[in-house]
C-alpha cells in the first residue's frame, strides 16, 4: 500500500512519539509510574510502534500476518510450558501482568510481539538483508534474529522473575536463579516463527521502498526501540535499586544488588553490541 506524503509524516511521527514514550518509561521509577502500570504501558506502546511501523515498512497484511503467526505460535509455546514444564521449565506467571489465559498473561505475546519485531529487522539491519529474503537467507535471518531476541531475554528474565516477581521459576537454575532450559525453549520458539513468517514473505516480496521506507532513519527505528529495551536495564541500578524479591527467595540465594549491576553490565555487551553494528551498517547502506 503507497501512503500519501502527509499519511506517511503523520504515521512517521506516530513511531517516533512512541520512542520518546518508552524512553521517558525508563525513567519511570525517578518520575513516579508504578512498575506495574510501567510494563504495561510499555508493552502496549511496543505494539503501537510495531503496527505502525511494520505497516509503513511491510505492508499491513504482511505486518498482520507477522503478529497472527507470533501470537499463535508464542501462546502455544508458553501455554504449554505453564502446563507442562517442558518448553522452557518449570514456572508459572503471578498476575502483575494482567488476564491470564490457560495460565498465561495475553499482554506477554505483545511483548513477542513488539520484541520480535524490532529484533527481526536489527538483523536484517546487521546482515544488508532489508529486502526479501530466499533460499538459504531465510534460516540465516532467522537465526540471527532469535539470536538477538534471546540476548534480551538473558538480560531481562532475572530481574523480571527474581526482583519484579511478573513470573516464578519452581526449582530456580544455574543461571541468577533461571534455569538454562527456558533460553533453549526461548530460542527454538522465536526462530520458528522468524522462519515461518520469512518463508510467508519470500512468496509475498516487500513492497518497493517508496517515501519514508527509503530512509536510513526509518529502518534505524526498531533499532532504537530495541537499544531502549536494553537502556531500561543498563539504567535500572540507578533509578530502581533492587528492593526485597517478590519471588521465592530460594531459587536464587545471591546478592540482589549484584544481580542488578551484573545484568547491566551485561545489556551493555550482549545488547548494545548489535545496536552499534546495525546502526553503523544503515548509515552506510541508506542515506
Amino acid at each position: 500500500m503507497i501512503f500519501s506524503p502527509s499519511a506517511s509524516k503523520f504515521l512517521v511521527g506516530v513511531t517516533i512519539a512512541v520512542l520518546v514514550g518508552n524512553l521517558v518509561l525508563n525513567l519511570g521509577p525517578i518520575i513516579g509510574v508504578p512498575d506495574g502500570v510501567n510494563a504495561v504501558v510499555t508493552l502496549l506502546l511496543g505494539l503501537i510502534f510495531t503496527v505502525v511501523h511494520g505497516g509503513l515498512a511491510w505492508g499491513w497484511k504482511r505486518i498482520a500476518v507477522f503478529m497472527g503467526i507470533t501470537m499463535g505460535l508464542s501462546f502455544t509455546s508458553e501455554a504449554v510450558g505453564v502446563a507442562t514444564g517442558l518448553v522452557f521449565g518449570s514456572y508459572h506467571y503471578t498476575d502483575l501482568l494482567g488476564p491470564k489465559l490457560l495460565g498465561v498473561p495475553l499482554m506477554i505475546q505483545v511483548g513477542y510481539v513488539s520484541m520480535g519485531y524490532a529484533s527481526l529487522i536489527t538483523a536484517r539491519a546487521i546482515l544488508g538483508d532489508l529486502g526479501t529474503p530466499h533460499g538459504w537467507r531465510i534460516p540465516g535471518v532467522a537465526l540471527c534474529g532469535a539470536l538477538l531476541m534471546s540476548g534480551w531475554d538473558v538480560v531481562m528474565d532475572p530481574y523480571q522473575s527474581t526482583i519484579s516477581g511478573e513470573w516464578l521459576w519452581r526449582d530456580g537454575g544455574a543461571y541468577f536463579g533461571i534455569p538454562l532450559h527456558n533460553y533453549v525453549g526461548w530460542f527454538s520458539t522465536v526462530f520458528v516463527f522468524m522462519v515461518i513468517h520469512l518463508f510467508y514473505e519470500s512468496r509475498n516480496p516487500l513492497p518497493v521502498p517508496a517515501g519514508p521506507t527509503t530512509s536510513a532513519l526509518f529502518w534505524s527505528e526498531p533499532v532504537i526501540y530495541y537499544a531502549l529495551m536494553a537502556l531500561g536495564l543498563v539504567i535500572t541500578p540507578v533509578v530502581d535499586p533492587a528492593k526485597p524479591p517478590i519471588a521465592s527467595p530460594e531459587n536464587y540465594a545471591g546478592s540482589l544488588d549484584a544481580m542488578q549491576q551484573s545484568l547491566s553490565l551485561l545489556t551493555v555487551y550482549v545488547m548494545g553490541t548489535p545496536v552499534v553494528i546495525a546502526l553503523l551498517r544503515l548509515g552506510g547502506q541508506r542515506k
